[in-house]
């Protein structure tokens, strides 16, 4: 992924870093490809688990826009373009499998879980957006390093949305159409009994979160 994304950001003509957050143990040539491609390689802090990994990366930024993906080949760098054009318009531009012209590669299962959180979470916590649970986003770098994340794992995306959100009053969200690939490498770490007590924690606790924001 890493050739594909400095041409995709050489194209834009912008200056950037590219940031990798590699597990704790982390594979041999990680870090001499990251190097190649002049990325800076970094293991996660606090712990091994996906939120350790956001926490990680977003401590390490500097910029004035962030973009958060994931590096297992179902997020297309071609899609940064399309963020980045709405970069403006908004104050998160998300990826979006959900709205007309996404979709996504995953199993059935997967498939229905996302949609159902998505749905859950857009009614229950009024968010503005079709879908909720996508990682692959544009942050302005102030608003995202201002917050103080208190998520476990995957359900830190869904946090970073309503934190952000509750930060105005008019805040603005912007969504492009993506395509979610199929998982190029490596093997997925979701529990799906974990998964779904998690994010049902997760609901209540931001849903009290938004009531006493508002």
């Amino acid at each position: 992924m890493l050739p594909q994304l400095c041409d995709v950001l050489k194209n834009l003509n912008i200056s950037s870093e590219i940031i990798v957050v590699d597990a704790r143990k982390s594979c041999p040539a990680t870090a001499k490809v990251c190097s190649q491609y002049g990325a800076n390689h970094l293991t996660r802090q606090g712990g091994d688990l996906y939120s350790h990994a956001v926490k990680t990366g977003i401590a390490a930024t500097k910029g004035k826009w962030i973009i958060f993906m994931d590096a297992d080949g179902s997020h297309s760098p071609n899609t940064i373009v399309d963020l980045w054009a709405k970069r403006h318009e908004a104050e998160l531009v998300i990826a979006s499998r959900y709205m007309p012209g996404g979709k996504t590669e995953n199993p059935w299962i997967l498939i229905f879980l996302s949609y159902l959180v998505n749905r859950v979470f857009r009614l229950v916590l009024n968010l503005k957006c079709h879908d909720v649970s996508n990682s692959f986003r544009l942050y302005r770098g102030d608003d995202l390093r201002s917050l103080k994340l208190e998520c476990e794992n995957f359900d830190i995306v869904e946090e970073i949305l309503v934190k952000i959100s509750a930060l105005s009053p008019c805040c603005r969200i912007q969504e492009v159409p993506c395509t979610f690939e199929k998982r190029k490498e490596g093997k997925t770490k979701r529990n799906l009994i974990l998964f779904t007590i998690s994010y049902i924690t997760t609901l209540a606790r931001l849903y009290a979160l938004k009531s006493k924001i508002s």
